[in-house]
């Protein structure tokens, strides 16, 4: 582990502090990380994978795959932490928020479902109010 610390440091140019800084640690943590006198405890790790975004977590902890996320893996993270960090005001700014990103919403699994389904309630709502028998 010291290792992927040295290189994430030699890779965005950090000293120890600075990279303490960044993780939430202080500098005498990863100075005792890097001499070898301490592993790196969970504070550690989730400070490096919560700060450095395009760390790819499977490279870290199991060394499989290339240091740094690809772009489509970088981009849907983001677009997870957008969502999972939304909060609206009222009814109309969601529906706003809606309109205005249907096209990624409708990549998102769980939300084209739900999608789906409402229309498919709102279509049996019509065709039994109509009188229909379908």
């Amino acid at each position: 582990m010291k290792e992927k610390i040295k290189e994430i440091m030699d890779y965005y140019d950090l000293n120890q502090k600075e990279f303490a800084e960044k993780i939430h640690v202080v500098p005498q943590t990863i100075s005792d990380v890097l001499k070898g006198k301490r592993n790196a405890g969970e504070k550690i790790i989730q400070g490096i994978l919560n700060y450095f975004d395009e760390i790819n977590p499977l490279w870290f902890l199991k060394d499989i795959g290339d240091m740094l996320l690809d772009n489509d893996k970088m981009t849907e993270l983001n677009r997870k932490r957008t969502f999972q960090s939304l909060h609206f005001e009222s009814l109309e700014e969601l529906a706003l928020f809606c309109a205005n990103n249907e096209d990624e919403l409708m990549k998102i699994k769980t939300f084209s479902n739900i999608i789906d389904k409402n229309a498919a309630y709102k279509v049996l709502k019509i065709v039994n109010v109509k009188g229909f028998d379908g």
